[in-house]
């Protein structure tokens, strides 16, 4: 059983691994993020393979997560004059996760002949990526001033996507210059 169980750990690693969330940050030095109280969503763009299309549902889901995220930092969502502008860039691109074979996978081989085998990199899983870049703006000098990029796996399940949706959005504003109001 114990055998059984690190097994089944060393094969669940990857799968783990490869739905978690990373997510990296920029910021402009020298911002003061608390005199800016309104924002606008200026646009979204979405970049994606042709097999793939994000569903409306899951884009408009991404918006009101960073919607909400916004609002908790005291900055309100307005339709002209914004003291920021977020741009939000989503580009989803088809994935391979490989490994590399070695002796244990060379095929059994008895013969009079020289045999000669060579490591190489097979494909374990293929899967689509997507990527979040949020650009926070000040619209009064068109300066980028935060950015946050989050990357993740896309699951079939509309449900375990929103959920990852909230997490990303989550872990990207834990670093945003302005903490959440309680």
């Amino acid at each position: 059983m114990k055998k059984l169980s690190v097994v089944f750990l060393f094969w669940s690693i990857p799968f783990l691994v490869m739905s978690q969330v990373l997510v990296s940050y920029n910021k402009a030095a020298k911002v003061d993020f608390k005199k800016y109280k309104t924002y606008q969503v200026y646009g979204l763009n979405v970049t994606t393979i042709p097999e793939f299309e994000p569903k409306k549902e899951s884009l408009n889901f991404l918006i009101t997560k960073i919607d909400e995220q916004m609002s908790a930092r005291g900055c309100q969502k307005v339709k002209e004059n914004p003291d920021l502008i977020l741009n939000i860039g989503v580009v989803i691109s088809a994935e391979q996760k490989t490994r590399q074979t070695d002796i244990r996978d060379a095929p059994r081989y008895m013969g009079e002949r020289n045999y000669h085998w060579e490591s190489q990199e097979i494909v374990v899983q293929n899967y689509n990526e997507g990527t979040v870049i949020l650009d926070v703006v000040e619209s009064e000098n068109n300066k980028l001033i935060w950015q946050a990029v989050s990357k993740g796996m896309i699951s079939a399940s509309i449900d375990t996507n929103l959920s990852r949706i909230t997490k990303a959005v989550k872990k990207m504003f834990n670093k945003y210059p302005v903490k959440a109001n309680k």
